[in-house]
């Protein structure tokens, strides 16, 4: 799996409190209200013209939901030119095969990259840590996004190197191998042979890697998912509602697991203009699972898991989520500007008191575009 599909998996597996969700103070009210208004929309629509939906993927996930077909400039995918950046409330493809015994399946959207992976893992104790087992994670890279200087220092610290530097390649690490959809691609395995690498130019200076780690028959497997990514631009849609959050926030990350075809968590990562944070300065989102850390607090009534320091960085996970059970609610913040963005430590608490799932939220057709 790629490094930010691996990091992301387990974030959302060990993360008691770290993720957050959007609302505040009369949230819940106005997004009835907007739903309201929506699905009136919606029924003058189907009464004057058929809607076609196409039965698809999630992401990369065995989660199936009914979702609006692509028009037929969504289908322009890839890009003859990369843009520089993407839109993270975009999901620009899907995959059609991943391997059945990897059941734990990830996908990120952000500015630089999107990535779908799939992961089996082993438990470590009694806790919610794991050890990776093995993978598979493909990575679309906006025009300029480097993925091979990375592969070069894992390389030279599996073969003991203690130099990185710059990627040497003026093509990406490995030997030709046949073409991928039409573009020259190239096979790299790592010295100590577990991890290896498929990549292709999708357009000029914007490349595409699908990794396996400890695999079987890698190269056949990789070729396999790398054949039947469909490229389809998609809204990105999250399990919960989405409530009003600070006008100046911009959408910087959308991150989202599953385990064995279950949603397991998703969160969004929020940046506002200026920001000198190395992160995000906050984050929101829905988590589910089987907690065996105690409660902290009480928020509105309801368990909590707290966690604050520095005066302006700290977690809010609001159990007892209404309409889903072993959830929390979450919002956390990175920075001092998040933190005040967000009202300080009580405007945080009340935004994750405040996050709702939708009505089904096991049921990908009703989860919310971004």
């Amino acid at each position: 799996m790629i490094h930010d599909d691996e990091r992301l998996v387990r974030d959302l597996l060990t993360r008691a409190a770290d993720d957050l969700p959007a609302g505040g103070p009369g949230a819940p009210a106005l997004v009835t209200a907007g739903e309201q208004a929506v699905r009136r929309r919606r029924r003058l629509t189907v009464a004057a013209t058929a809607v076609v939906t196409a039965v698809a993927l999630l992401g990369v996930t065995a989660l199936v939901g009914v979702r609006p077909s692509p028009t037929p400039a969504d289908r322009t995918w890839p890009p003859t030119v990369a843009p520089t950046t993407f839109d993270p409330a975009q999901q620009l493809f899907r995959l059609t095969w991943l391997p059945a015994d990897l059941p734990q399946r990830s996908f990120s959207s952000g500015g630089d990259r999107q990535s779908s992976g799939a992961a089996l893992f082993s438990p470590v104790g009694a806790g919610p840590a794991r050890t990776l087992i093995r993978s598979i994670g493909v990575t679309v890279g906006a025009r300029g996004v480097d993925f091979f200087t990375d592969q070069l220092t894992r390389d030279n610290s599996m073969a003991g190197k203690l130099r990185s530097g710059p990627t040497p390649w003026a093509t990406p690490p490995g030997s030709p191998v046949d073409p991928v959809q039409g573009h020259p691609a190239f096979l790299h395995t790592s010295p100590n042979g577990k991890e290896t690498m498929l990549s292709w130019q999708y357009a000029p200076d914007a490349w595409v890697t699908v990794k396996a780690v400890a695999v079987d028959r890698p190269a056949e497997v990789l070729r396999r998912v790398a054949e039947g990514m469909v490229w389809e631009r998609q809204p990105v849609r999250v399990p919960f509602l989405l409530v009003a959050l600070p006008s100046e926030a911009r959408l910087d990350e959308a991150r989202i697991g599953w385990r064995n075809g279950r949603w397991e968590g998703a969160d969004l990562v929020y940046r506002l203009p200026g920001s000198a944070a190395a992160g995000a300065d906050f984050t929101v989102g829905l988590e589910r699972g089987e907690w065996l850390d105690e409660p902290t607090g009480v928020v509105h009534g309801r368990p909590a898991w707290i966690s604050v320091w520095r005066g302006w960085s700290g977690s809010w996970s609001v159990g007892g989520v209404p309409g889903c059970a072993g959830c929390r609610a979450t919002v956390g913040t990175r920075s001092p500007a998040g933190s005040a963005a967000l009202g300080g430590e009580d405007g945080a608490r009340d935004l994750a008191a405040a996050l709702r799932p939708v009505a089904t939220p096991d049921d990908g057709s009703a989860w919310r575009p971004l």
